[in-house]
C-alpha cells in the first residue's frame, strides 16, 4: 500500500515538474519560443459529439431490445411456475414439469449474463475508439495552433450506466497530449543517471 502511494505521489510530482518547465528554456529540448499550454473539458467535448450521441442511441436500441426479452422471459418463467403449482408433486408429470421450469430459469440466467457482458464489451469498443479519435482530434488541433502540452481539466469522466444501471466512468490522464519538443524524459533519465554515478 505505500509503495503504490509513494508511486502515485513521484508521477503527481513527475506532472507538476513537466508543467512547471512549460514555458521555460531546457537545453536541447525546450528551446526557441515559449511553450504554449491549452485545456481540454472532456465533459463538454462528449457532450457535444455525434459519434457520442450515436453510440448512446445504438447501444440505447439494443439495452431496450434485451429489456423486452428478458421481461418476457420472466414472465414465461413465471407461467412455468404456475403451470407446476397446479401439478401433484411426486408424479411423473409434475417431475417433467419441474424439468421444464428449471432448465428454463437457468437458460435465463445464462442469457442475462452473456448479453450484459456482450453489450459491456461493446461499450467499451466504441468508448475506445472514441479515445482514439478524440486523442488524434486533440493532436491535429495542437499542432494547427502551435500547442505545445494539452492538458485535462478533469480527473475522471462519467460515461453513463451500463446494463446493471451502474454509472461507468474513465479515469484520465493529467496530460491529454504533448509536443515531443517539450518531452524532458530523457534529459531527465540522463541526469538522474549522473546524479547516481557521481554518489
Amino acid at each position: 500500500m505505500h509503495i503504490k502511494r509513494n508511486i502515485l505521489i513521484t508521477a503527481a510530482a513527475l506532472a507538476v515538474l513537466v508543467v512547471g518547465l512549460v514555458g521555460v528554456n531546457a537545453q536541447g529540448v525546450l528551446s526557441g519560443e515559449p511553450t504554449v499550454v491549452a485545456v481540454v473539458d472532456l465533459a463538454s467535448i462528449y457532450d457535444s459529439l455525434k459519434e457520442k450521441q450515436q453510440i448512446d442511441a445504438e447501444l440505447g436500441i439494443v439495452r431496450t431490445r434485451v429489456t423486452q426479452e428478458s421481461e418476457d422471459r420472466q414472465k414465461d418463467i413465471a407461467q412455468k411456475q404456475q403451470d407446476l403449482d397446479m401439478l401433484v408433486p411426486g408424479t411423473p408429470p409434475y417431475a417433467d414439469a419441474q424439468e421444464v421450469y428449471e432448465r428454463t430459469a437457468l437458460d435465463y440466467q445464462v442469457w442475462v449474463q452473456y448479453e450484459q457482458n456482450k453489450l459491456g464489451r461493446e461499450a467499451n469498443i466504441r468508448i475506445k475508439n472514441l479515445q482514439k479519435n478524440l486523442e488524434a482530434a486533440i493532436e491535429t488541433v495542437s499542432q494547427a495552433q502551435n500547442v505545445g502540452i494539452v492538458l485535462y481539466k478533469q480527473q475522471s469522466l462519467r460515461l453513463g450506466t451500463n446494463q446493471q444501471g451502474r454509472p461507468q466512468t474513465a479515469n484520465i490522464n493529467i496530460v491529454a497530449w504533448a509536443s515531443n519538443t517539450v518531452d524532458i524524459t530523457d534529459l531527465v533519465a540522463q541526469q538522474m543517471n549522473n546524479d547516481f554515478d557521481n554518489k
